[in-house]
């Protein structure tokens, strides 16, 4: 079926200067899962009709970074009874006590998971990476129905995060995963990449480097050379990885990706934030940054998450500057990529006391081209004859918006994914005029609600110290 997008703001993309433009009550026209024309004016036939009049028309944005699952777990992020995180990130609502499972370990793909999903769309987001994917071949099954555009594969690790009976991290082998586990996800990406019409693609995920021994990264490094599939793994992710590396290899941790030929152009490095003369770090005997700018490796950068933490990317505007690319991702709740284009751009003017950086575009790239690049798709990110028919109109004429000259400023400045009209992916609509076509969203909220107060209800039986979630998260004010 043809169908043509007519009037608004449309961001096309100018493949000889390899950069978005904008054309002004233009055209958008796709035939079933791509696009066959963007102008002003098409004189051919078209089955549908879109009025995109005072709205944005911009490619599906793309969320390089997340965790299928509900918000509940997040709960206990900022935890009130531990003080030695370091920006430790999830070890707040993720690891358990020795022997216990960890809070996320009962999620279920038509619940938990799908929310995920169906968050990260409804924050503008048609491609979708899902880091280390739990239940995964159930998860194939839920993305095929609900029409998403995915990137996963389940994690593997040669050892995993626990809490001793103190309240320390600690390090156990983890003999079910290791190079077994890597085996699992080769197998799994061949029975499932390209699955769904191409909508489901795998990658390795190695989970986190300091769970990673340095045998299973060269293993990874050798699987993604001979089967084409791409990684992600977590690193230079909190200080005490950091400084875990500096202690057992004498480097940094990018200088040991670096030294053991792990960094390639189809590595993404999820969050890379502590870098050697990252203010917190501060280690200035190497520059990991330039080490990183020449790989070719790419960035999933997720500043809410790390604003939470008190922790800055120090910063957007040096990595760009450097030639390296990066892309954003959510990691958190709200999966809502245009607030998190906002806090990006914020965030580096803070990091380099300028407002000079963190410019609209510099985001909108990251959240569109940069994410297409570390996938390696050139058919993604953006609205050009050829590429998959990923859209998303966003409705401008919202009086927070007022005036709007430029689009894209206006999205960056003052939007959110509560401005969403419409998301298309692969031809198919997911929403439209606002409202969910894909899925009963009443009806899932209902069923994570449920799944949230179970879980708070539990979370005694795997913490560390028995804590109960009032005593891990208080409320903001009493109940009366």
């Amino acid at each position: 079926m043809r169908t043509l997008i007519q009037g608004g703001w449309v961001v096309g993309f100018n493949r000889e200067r390899r950069s978005h433009e904008l054309w002004r009550d233009g055209v958008v026209v796709f035939e079933d899962d791509r696009i066959i024309h963007v102008g002003w004016r098409f004189d051919g036939d078209a089955d549908k009709r879109i009025d995109a009049s005072g709205r944005l028309v911009m490619p599906g944005l793309i969320n390089t970074h997340l965790h299928l699952g509900s918000n509940a777990p997040h709960t206990f992020f900022l935890d009130h009874t531990k003080a030695d995180y370091f920006g430790a990130n999830f070890y707040a609502y993720s690891v358990p006590r020795r022997g216990a499972a960890e809070s996320r370990a009962n999620a279920r793909a038509d619940v938990e998971q799908l929310y995920g999903i169906w968050s990260a769309i409804r924050g503008g987001a048609t491609t979708i990476l899902d880091v280390g994917s739990r239940n995964a071949t159930e998860l194939v099954r839920v993305v095929g129905e609900v029409g998403a555009r995915v990137y996963l594969g389940p994690a593997f690790k040669s050892y995993s995060y626990v809490f001793d009976e103190g309240g320390r991290i600690q390090l156990d082998d983890d003999p079910s995963s290791g190079e077994a586990g890597l085996q699992r996800a080769l197998d799994f990406a061949k029975e499932h990449d390209g699955a769904h019409g191409g909508r489901v693609r795998c990658m390795l995920f190695p989970a986190q480097l300091d769970t990673c021994s340095v045998e299973l990264l060269k293993a990874t490094r050798k699987a993604a050379d001979e089967s084409g599939l791409r990684i992600s793994l977590h690193a230079a992710m909190n200080l005490l990885e950091v400084q875990r590396m500096l202690r057992e290899h004498q480097w940094t941790s990018l200088q040991l990706l670096h030294e053991i030929g792990f960094l390639k152009d189809d590595v993404m490095l999820g969050h890379c934030v502590f870098h050697a003369r990252h203010s917190w770090t501060h280690y200035p005997y190497v520059d990991d940054l330039e080490l990183l700018a020449a790989s070719g490796a790419s960035v999933a950068h997720a500043p809410y998450k790390y604003a939470k933490m008190g922790v800055m990317l120090e910063s957007l505007a040096r990595y760009r500057a450097l030639g390296i690319n990066v892309a954003l991702g959510t990691d958190t709740f709200p999966q809502d990529l245009i607030s998190e284009m906002r806090l990006a751009g914020l965030m580096c003017r803070f990091a380099d006391g300028s407002f000079r950086v963190g410019e609209a575009h510099d985001v909108f790239d990251a959240a569109t081209l940069g994410g297409a690049k570390a996938l390696g798709r050139d058919d993604l990110g953006r609205l050009a004859l050829g590429c998959c028919a990923d859209i998303v109109i966003v409705d401008l004429r919202k009086v927070h918006f007022g005036a709007v000259r430029d689009p894209i400023k206006s999205l960056v400045e003052y939007g959110s994914g509560g401005d969403i009209d419409t998301v298309i992916v692969n031809g198919r609509t997911l929403i439209a005029g606002s409202s969910a076509v894909a899925l009963d969203e009443a009806r899932l909220l209902e069923q994570v609600q449920a799944s949230g107060e179970q879980a708070w209800a539990g979370v005694a039986d795997w913490r560390w110290n028995h804590a109960s979630v009032d005593e891990i998260a208080p409320m903001s004010y009493p109940i009366a």
